[in-house]
């Protein structure tokens, strides 16, 4: 039997790689942002009616876990719907939670200093993102986050990861080891950007 093929850590998010001629475009608030995230995308997706431990299992940050840690991580998540418009968490706030998307779609934005807003992405489930809000201390949202549609997400908070971590820790430890390879490839798509943007100059 063929073991399953294992999820992207970035399910949810498209066109990540960034051909080097359009570096250029992606400057600012917008070029890191592009490479986190993908291009806005104009498709949209409806709520899927999904069973949460069955959603769950399509999660990256959840792959490899066995049916009975899910239903554990479905007993702490925090389920939340948002209506058209509406901010799921804006620019510049305390962070203390991740975000799975369930229904719907989010686009992600960035305000300028001059009060422009520059989208940066359109993201579709099942996309994770503030991923580094459920682990490190003070973090501040960087970008906003608004329902496109009708919007349900599904929040996981450091307190519920250091409960997890008191009660299960081996559970706990898998879902921050999987935590870490996110984050640690977001890290690198950001400098990988920085690198190209210098190699860019004239």
């Amino acid at each position: 039997m063929k073991s399953p093929k294992k999820k992207s850590p970035l399910a949810g998010f498209k066109n990540i790689l960034i051909p080097l001629q359009k570096v250029r475009q992606f400057m600012e608030t917008s070029g890191p942002a592009k490479v986190m995230y993908g291009q806005v995308s104009e498709t949209a997706i409806g709520e899927r009616g999904r069973d949460l431990v069955d959603f769950l299992k399509e999660v990256s940050l959840f792959t490899d876990l066995a049916q009975g840690d899910l239903r554990r991580i479905a007993r702490i998540v925090h389920e939340r719907v948002y209506r058209d418009g509406e901010f799921i968490f804006e620019q510049g706030t305390p962070g203390a939670a991740l975000y799975v998307l369930r229904g719907g779609m989010v686009e992600i934005l960035r305000k300028k200093r001059d009060g422009e807003e520059i989208p940066l992405a359109m993201l579709e489930p099942p996309a994770s993102f503030e991923e580094l809000a459920a682990v490190g201390a003070e973090v501040v949202h960087w970008a906003s986050a608004r329902a496109h549609g009708p919007v349900s997400v599904v929040a996981i908070g450091r307190s519920d990861l250091d409960a997890l971590s008191h009660n299960f820790p081996s559970l706990a430890n898998k879902i921050l080891m999987n935590l870490a390879q996110v984050i640690a490839f977001q890290l690198r798509m950001l400098l990988e950007a920085e690198y190209f943007h210098e190699e860019s100059k004239p």
